[in-house]
């Protein structure tokens, strides 16, 4: 299974459209915190948890087989 190609680049994805969207809904506010931004915030938390309890074993023994040179 490899991480990082498919389901990888599906999360980036997603995480970037919930990035664009919050950042277009701060700048249409006047700084106050609107109850989207609360329900949208609440889904990024939950997707980074989810991401990180189904994959986080993994993630770390391939980072830490990876080699810089």
């Amino acid at each position: 299974m490899c991480l990082f190609t498919t389901r990888g680049s599906f999360v980036a994805r997603i995480v970037g459209v919930l990035r664009r969207a919050v950042l277009r809904g701060m700048s249409y506010d006047g700084g106050s915190v609107t109850p989207e931004m609360v329900i949208w915030t609440a889904f990024g938390a939950a997707l980074a948890l989810a991401v990180t309890s189904l994959w986080g074993p993994q993630i770390l023994a391939a980072a830490r087989e990876t080699l810089f040179k």
